[in-house]
């Protein structure tokens, strides 16, 4: 019997003989993670608007060129509408009209901004523990910032392409994804488990062992019934 196969059978004879304890580390965490994430981690709801910014100068005869240099400033200036948008003068504003009780520190860490690159197109995104109050913040963030833009910023002002939506599936915790992660560590852990055991055996399973200990094979002794 060479190296090879006789590490393969020592292996197999542990998880044969830990078979039990290989299938319940998995099941257990799967169940843990799973009732966890059901029961205990309060869901997020997630509400989304889609806000566009664009110039007042119309592309009329004679000023397409005045349009198109100020859509191409408006574009570089992509990170400032941004800024402005999730700045302590909008949150302010959001918090004091829908009497939230949030820093406006707190209150920026839920919106989540969004905009491909050259594009005044913003996903405004607000998580929050009520659907109803999700929806509420980010109408009037963008209520807000419709009405602030302008006067900030010269020639531009703000359609709101898509208003915001009321969630009715929490977006978090995704119980699925954590329940297959927890399998995942599970397995992790039983091959952990199966390595300890080969790697700190304190017994003699065939010539293999006898070579790693600097000792000469002899011979075999029949097993006599």
């Amino acid at each position: 019997m060479n190296l090879k196969t006789m590490e393969l059978s020592v292996v197999l004879k542990i998880i044969k003989n830990n078979i039990w304890w290989l299938i319940a580390i998995p099941t257990v965490s799967m169940v843990l993670v799973f009732s966890i994430s059901k029961y205990y981690i309060q869901p997020m709801y997630t509400s989304s608007a889609q806000i566009f910014i664009t110039t007042n100068v119309k592309s009329e005869d004679g000023k397409s060129a005045v349009y198109s240099e100020q859509l191409k400033a408006n574009i570089q200036l992509a990170n400032t509408f941004n800024t402005i948008l999730k700045s302590s003068r909008t949150l302010g504003k959001v918090r004091s009209e829908l009497q939230l009780d949030e820093t406006d520190e707190a209150l920026s860490k839920k919106i989540n901004i969004q905009s491909d690159k050259d594009s005044l197109v913003f996903k405004v995104s607000v998580e929050d523990r009520e659907p109803s109050r999700a929806r509420a913040i980010v109408d009037k963030i963008t209520a807000t910032y419709k009405k602030d833009l302008p006067q900030l910023v010269d020639n531009n002002k703000v359609i709101v392409l898509e208003p915001a939506n009321l969630p009715l599936e929490p977006t978090s915790p995704n119980i699925l994804l954590n329940t297959l992660i927890a399998f995942v560590l599970g397995m992790i852990a039983n091959f952990i488990f199966v390595s300890s055991i080969y790697l700190f055996r304190d017994h003699i399973e065939g010539e293999s062992d006898l070579s790693e200990l600097s000792l000469k094979f002899v011979g075999d002794i029949p097993l006599i019934k």
